[in-house]
């Protein structure tokens, strides 16, 4: 094997193992540090298949965070929502409709809001929306971004990669949610940061990928 194709295999390793390991420090964080969710999903919704998901029986307070991958496409793309009143007539918005390439909320058949925030298309992102009953905030990156001027309501069984009515799916994600959790509590800011940076610090290198190194130090030496 050349030097270039070790490199280019340290490469591919490294950006492999440091996706695999963010996400799953992500996860750890969540479910074992700070705030318990009411609920979790760790494994990947693709673009076009949405499911119908409980995010359980929440009440006053409450918070949804989400690992997002979606290009730009189609009208509109719902992380989660439903059209049932009973279960909060609702949907968080990761590109609002009409195509606006702004993230927001709808209060189905009520209002649609818009954030000042740019969808982030065709990256990994971390989301989350923290909710007092009152107001909900936003944030991308554990950074805060926009407040809207209502509550978070949603419970029980919502659309997960769009948003349900009656079993059907609309406003379906172009790409991936990679992860989700719900919180029958409102997240501090502070939590927020400490689960984004669990998701994005890129972890030391793991044995196989400084194997590699070593195996490319050793090759550039026998050249010279």
């Amino acid at each position: 094997m050349n030097s270039t194709t070790l490199l280019t295999s340290a490469i591919l390793l490294a950006g492999m193992a440091g996706s695999q390991a963010t996400l799953s420090a992500w996860q750890t964080e969540v479910s074992s540090v700070g705030t318990a969710p009411a609920t979790t999903y760790f494994s990947t919704i693709p673009g076009g298949s949405p499911i119908l998901f409980n995010v359980g029986a929440l009440s006053a307070d409450r918070s949804f965070e989400f690992i997002v991958n979606s290009p730009s496409g189609g009208i509109s793309q719902a992380l989660i929502g439903t059209q049932d009143p009973a279960n909060g007539r609702q949907g968080l918005k990761f590109d609002q409709c009409c195509n606006t390439g702004l993230y927001g909320m709808t209060n189905f058949g009520v209002i649609d809001y818009n954030s000042t925030t740019p969808t982030d298309f065709g990256r990994d992102v971390h989301i989350a929306f923290t909710s007092d009953g009152s107001s909900t905030n936003m944030y991308t990156d554990g950074i805060f971004r926009f407040s809207f001027p209502t509550g978070l309501i949603m419970t029980g069984n919502q659309g997960l990669g769009a948003a349900d009515n009656s079993g059907s799916f609309f406003d379906v994600m172009a790409g991936n949610i990679l992860g989700f959790a719900s919180y029958d509590s409102a997240l501090s800011a502070a939590e927020v940061f400490q689960h984004n940076n669990a998701f994005t610090v890129i972890p030391e290198p793991t044995g196989s990928l400084l194997g590699a190194l070593a195996a490319l130090g050793i090759v550039g030496r026998r050249r010279r």
